[in-house]
């Protein structure tokens, strides 16, 4: 039986608009800010080698509330595909602002904002050198093969958008789905695939700069844990503003049935075809698994919908253009970053009164089961 933390009878702001920010740098500043005004540190990760569109200095964030030294942790991270850091970001900040984080006796809760800022700053999905943050864990010598994406390649990511060459390259894709069904189309094009760097879900070809910095706060806050919930921040996928818990264990595993028991209905296996995601390779929650292994791991990813997939994807494919083609520069720029931010960040008040208290309802559930297991 889980029990309420006094933190779940707070009432939260009917303005939480609010809470949402207009860029990545309005972002950090009001997640520091909340972090300082609730009296807790924060430790910040200068990246090295690249800057943000405003050309400054571009951090990964991080704050830990409860004793360092606690045996369970939740870990609430943003903006691992950085332009869906918005609704992550104000999450957290949000939650920060309003009280709901109140570390359970035994327990301590961690921060991580903004994990890849690069694309956060830029409205990407993806870092500097166009790897998916979440699709970089992985063994780069021996990265896994992805077959149907290479023979679909130039059809997802193609390098005219011109309507006629859309139209062809469109046909193509529809093709292949008419053959193996329209969720073998969504596996081979977003799975992961480390043999097109210009390409769309690209793994990268060495292990990025989040992911040392990840492996670095899993090793400095997390690494003497007996148990661990955490709730990675995403948008995209989904019907419009509803959140999808995405568990990549299957379906009568211990991890699923905790899962579950915290989340309900929410929870989707991914690697049952449960989800409305298709099963990926060289996730964060793989690599959590690996690195933690003998810790009472529950992770999933909180999936809030937004366009229609067509949509979603049409976006994603313009944005890699413009970098990999157009190198950044063509008339068209400014129209394919709304459309991308729009695709992952909806500017509406309806869609953030919608997503924001399912944030707090899922983070107030892994609050209330972390409390049940310290007051056994």
């Amino acid at each position: 039986m889980t029990h309420p933390l006094p933190a779940q009878k707070i009432a939260l702001s009917m303005d939480a608009t609010r809470h949402f920010p207009p860029d990545y740098r309005a972002a950090r500043a009001n997640f520091l800010s909340a972090c300082a005004a609730a009296g807790v540190g924060t430790t910040a990760r200068v990246h090295p080698d690249a800057l943000g569109r405003d050309g400054k200095t571009l951090f990964l964030d991080t704050a830990v509330i409860g004793p360092r030294d606690a045996k369970s942790a939740l870990l609430l991270i943003s903006g691992t595909h950085g332009v869906e850091g918005y609704f992550g970001s104000a999450a957290q900040t949000g939650m920060l602002r309003e009280g709901v984080l109140a570390a359970p006796p035994g327990a301590k809760i961690v921060l991580l904002h903004a994990l890849n800022p690069y694309g956060f700053s830029f409205d990407r999905r993806v870092n500097e050198d166009n790897a998916d943050i979440n699709r970089n864990f992985v063994d780069h010598s021996s990265p896994p093969a992805n077959e149907d994406y290479a023979a679909l390649a130039e059809w997802i990511a193609p390098k005219d958008l011109a309507p006629a060459a859309l139209k062809a390259a469109n046909a193509k894709l529809k093709a292949y789905a008419k053959a193996h069904g329209d969720f073998a189309l969504q596996e081979a094009i977003s799975k992961g695939q480390y043999a097109f760097a210009d390409g769309l879900y690209y793994g990268g070809a060495t292990q990025s700069w989040s992911a040392r910095m990840l492996r670095e706060v899993v090793s400095e806050e997390l690494g003497a844990l007996e148990r661990l919930i955490v709730i990675d921040f995403h948008t995209g996928l989904g019907p419009h503003g509803h959140g999808e818990m995405i568990s990549e264990d299957l379906p009568g595993s211990p991890a699923y049935a905790r899962a579950k028991a915290m989340w309900g209905a929410r929870v989707r296996s991914s690697e049952a075809g449960e989800s409305v995601s298709a099963p990926l390779t060289g996730t964060i929650d793989k690599a959590f698994a690996r690195w933690l292994d003998g810790i009472e791991l529950t992770f999933a990813a909180i999936e809030a919908g937004t366009v229609s997939t067509r949509e979603t994807f049409q976006a994603l494919r313009r944005d890699n253009w413009l970098y990999a083609v157009a190198k950044g520069d063509d008339p068209l720029a400014e129209d394919i970053r709304r459309d991308i931010r729009a695709a992952f960040n909806p500017d509406t008040d309806a869609w953030k009164m919608m997503v924001w208290p399912q944030a707090v309802e899922v983070t107030r559930a892994a609050l209330a089961a972390l409390n049940a297991k310290g007051i056994r």
